[in-house]
Formats: C-alpha cells, sequence, structure tokens
C-alpha cells in the first residue's frame, strides 16, 4: 500500500500542508533515502574563465563556481548560455549533468541532446549546462572527494552523491539570484537519469525552483517504488551505494516498509510546475511507474485548488503529451534517453509557465 500524503484524513488543507505535513515527509526522504542535506552555507564565488559569442544568437559564459568552509574548497563549471538580443530578465533552464566526468558514459558525449542551447535561447531564455559532478564523482571509490571533503558522511543518514548535484543545483540558483539579468522567479531545474533524480531533489529542498522536469528518472526518481518493475532499491543501492543515505539499502527487497514513495517526493514540488517524461523502450526506469507517480501527486496541487494530471488521465500513447494545468507528462518513443524530441515537447511546458 502506498503511503498517503496526509496521516489525518481530516485536515486536508494547503496550509497545514506547508506548516506541517510538507517539512514531515521532506525529513523523511532525508532520513531514510536520500540524506541529510548540510545546512551550513559555505561562501560562494565564482569565475569567468571563458567568454564568446558562439553564433549570431548566442553567447557562452565558462564559469566556475567555488565554494568554502573552514579553509576547504569544492569546484563545479557551469556554461552559461544567453540571447545576444534579450529585453527585460531573462527566464533560466539548467540542466543538471552528472556525467561529464564519466568517460564511459555515452551520456556525457551527447551534449547537444542533453543542452540544446540554440533552442532555449531562441525561446527567450537562458540556458545553464551545470557539471555538478564536479562537486563529488559518481564513482564509489572516489566520490569523498570534493565537497564531501567539506561535509564528510558521518552516520548512515548523512547525504550521498545525488543530494550532493542537487545542492550544486542550488548553488547555480545562488549564481543565478545574484545577477540582475535573470528572472528569479523563473528558474527550470531539469536533469535526465541519475541527474533526474537530483534535479527533483534539488526542486523538492529549494522553493526558489520554480519549475522542475524530470527525464527517464526511474527509481528513487519520479517513478513510485512499490509496484514497480526494472530496476528496484536492492539494485541500485547495491550498484550505487554512494547515491543515497546508506540507510536506504535496509529497504531493498523490503520497499514496503519505506515511510515514503515517490508520488509524495513529485507532491512536494506543488504548486511549482512540474513535468515528468520517460522513454517507451525504458523498462528499467518503468514508464507506468512515472506516470502513476505523477497522477498521485495531483492531491497536492488539489490542495491549491490548482489543476493536474491526475487519475482521470489515461497513460498516454508514444508521441503523445498531456498537459493539464500546474504538470505535464509525455512518452517518447525509444531507448533511454534525453533527445531534442524531448526538449521539444519540454520547450511547450516552459511557454505555457514562463512568460
Amino acid at each position: 500500500m502506498l503511503p498517503e500524503l496526509f496521516l489525518d484524513t481530516s485536515s486536508q488543507t494547503a496550509r497545514i500542508w506547508e506548516e506541517n505535513r510538507r517539512g514531515e515527509i521532506l525529513d523523511l526522504f532525508q532520513r531514510e533515502v536520500y540524506g541529510y542535506t548540510p545546512t551550513a552555507r559555505p561562501k560562494l564565488h565564482h569565475q569567468v574563465t571563458r567568454q564568446e559569442q558562439i553564433s549570431p544568437t548566442v553567447q557562452m559564459e565558462r564559469i566556475t563556481l567555488t565554494v568554502g568552509l573552514d579553509g576547504k574548497e569544492a569546484s563545479f563549471e557551469i556554461l552559461l548560455y544567453t540571447p545576444v538580443q534579450n529585453h527585460g530578465k531573462l527566464p533560466v533552464v539548467v540542466m543538471l549533468n552528472p556525467f561529464s566526468r564519466s568517460e564511459a558514459l555515452d551520456h556525457a558525449r551527447r551534449d547537444a541532446q542533453h543542452m540544446p542551447y540554440q533552442e532555449i535561447t531562441a525561446k527567450g531564455c537562458a540556458a545553464v549546462y551545470a557539471l555538478v559532478d564536479g562537486l563529488a564523482k559518481d564513482d564509489k571509490d572516489q566520490y569523498h572527494k570534493g565537497i564531501f571533503e567539506l561535509f564528510p558522511r558521518e552516520n548512515p543518514h548523512s547525504w550521498g552523491v545525488i543530494s550532493a548535484w542537487a545542492w550544486g543545483g542550488s548553488r547555480v540558483v545562488d549564481y543565478l539570484c545574484s545577477r540582475d539579468i535573470f528572472d528569479y522567479e523563473q528558474i527550470a531545474v531539469a536533469g535526465f537519469s541519475r541527474g533526474g533524480k537530483a534535479a527533483l531533489w534539488c526542486a523538492a529542498q529549494d522553493q526558489r525552483v520554480s519549475m522542475v522536469w524530470s527525464v527517464a528518472s526511474g527509481c528513487t526518481g519520479a517513478a513510485v517504488t512499490r509496484g514497480k518493475t526494472g530496476e528496484h532499491v536492492a539494485d541500485i543501492t547495491t550498484q550505487f551505494p554512494h547515491w543515497f543515505a546508506e540507510r536506504y539499502k535496509a529497504y531493498s527487497g523490503n520497499e514496503e516498509a519505506l515511510p515514503v514513495d515517490q508520488h509524495l517526493l513529485l507532491g512536494l514540488m506543488a504548486p511549482r510546475r512540474l513535468y515528468v517524461s520517460s522513454s517507451s523502450l525504458d523498462s528499467w526506469a518503468d514508464p507506468q511507474s512515472e506516470f502513476k507517480s505523477l497522477t498521485l501527486a495531483a492531491e497536492a496541487y488539489h490542495l491549491y485548488g490548482l489543476e493536474a494530471v491526475d487519475a482521470h488521465c489515461s497513460f498516454p500513447p508514444v508521441g503523445e503529451q498531456i498537459i493539464k494545468g500546474c504538470t505535464g507528462y509525455h512518452l517518447r518513443g525509444g531507448e533511454h534517453a534525453c533527445t531534442k524530441e524531448d526538449w521539444e515537447l519540454f520547450l511547450r511546458f516552459i511557454h505555457r509557465h514562463f512568460k
């Protein structure tokens, strides 16, 4: 049985959600799944290492973001793309890239698919490609370097690498909010696969993020864990023990004991904009479970009187997009990937909500 949005069904209001239940659910995800994100705020400074106009319509800055605490530092890079001609403050689309330091992953060589800056800037938005694995490498034997030298894992509830990448997304938001050219009320964070897990966790914790897009994030991402096909908690905590709190592995083969499930994570986005997409042949991520999670999260949006993709919406055929109120979904034909077709559909959602 899936855990409920509210334990007491007689007190389902937006006020109680914001003042009590939302914080309870967030704490459960921190304690049992992703680990507690450090609360200390290191000093953040940036350095522009490269700046050029890369096309007639787009300029690019390569920027190093560095955080410092108690004499220690950790850095990662972002690529910032802005339209040459712009009027007013720019909405921003941030794509978390945790693949840049892993040559073995094909995804690391698909930057044109993962960050189509030409198309994003043509819509009047800035595009940020955040190389968040500079903070923590996706390697169970080497991840402890970088940001974990500032904030080491100390107990079974300490944060893992997914949380570190999500934390990096929030540092990008810090940087964006320090520059007057950006619209702080219109910041979207996106991610593919493990990056999608990080994007969701970033947005769950950081309410400055006004829109989030999860691309094929699957297990411990958008998909509900109970009844899921493909990857399970036992698989993900065995292959990637560094991604989550050590505590999470206690639910291997015992998902029913989890006090939360991923529809509650998606519910933490309300009343902000939420978009989920899947690939039709991606049985490991399980598109049906991703869609189910999104429909169950609608309960949180309904607290605010907002429309959302809900149980009245049928699982769509390949290539069809569903947008209902504050949330949306599409199922792209093909394997586990993030493509320009995905971006084209997501940009329709952005255009609907970012003015």
